[in-house]
């Protein structure tokens, strides 16, 4: 007879994150879900868990500045509420960045957000420097329609 020696216990602890199947092969779809989850969580890990964390304080810094300065008699906007339009044009900025790095080309999703993100600058330097809008409003038109142009021409 031989002695049989006992199996070691298994690891009662689960791993940290479950590995991914591949996808089917047959599935193309998958596999480029896949490719681009990879991808995104690559940059998420270099960035580290908060990406954008800075943004805020930035945002306050300035806002501080610019209240100091007023308070100080320094005049620099007269429309001052115009910088939160400012807000979501960054991060329309930032999307249309990330679109395009995912994907590692220009699609309709990063230039849609390309454009959104120009007009909104467009509409906050107007109002900033208190810029008759009824001069600029064509431009706007013109930017719009140049964003349907090239949303229709770039593949999803």
């Amino acid at each position: 007879m031989t002695e049989q020696t006992p199996n070691p216990e298994p690891n009662p602890t689960p791993p940290a994150t479950p590995p991914i199947p591949p996808p089917a092969q047959g599935d193309w779809r998958e596999q480029r879900r896949a490719e681009r989850m990879a991808r995104r969580e690559a940059r998420w890990q270099r960035r580290g868990s908060r990406p954008y964390g800075w943004f805020g304080g930035v945002i306050l810094l300035l806002l501080g500045l610019y209240f100091l300065l007023q308070n100080l008699g320094v005049q620099i906007f007269t429309n001052w509420w115009a910088i939160f339009i400012l807000i979501p044009a960054f991060w329309s900025f930032v999307a249309a960045w990330n679109i395009y790095q995912d994907h590692g080309r220009f699609t309709r999703g990063s230039v849609s957000s390309l454009v959104v993100a120009i007009l909104l600058t467009i509409l906050a330097v107007i109002f900033l420097l208190n810029l008759a809008f009824g001069l600029f409003w064509p431009v706007v038109l013109i930017l719009g329609g140049l964003a349907l142009l090239f949303s229709a021409l770039y593949p999803r």
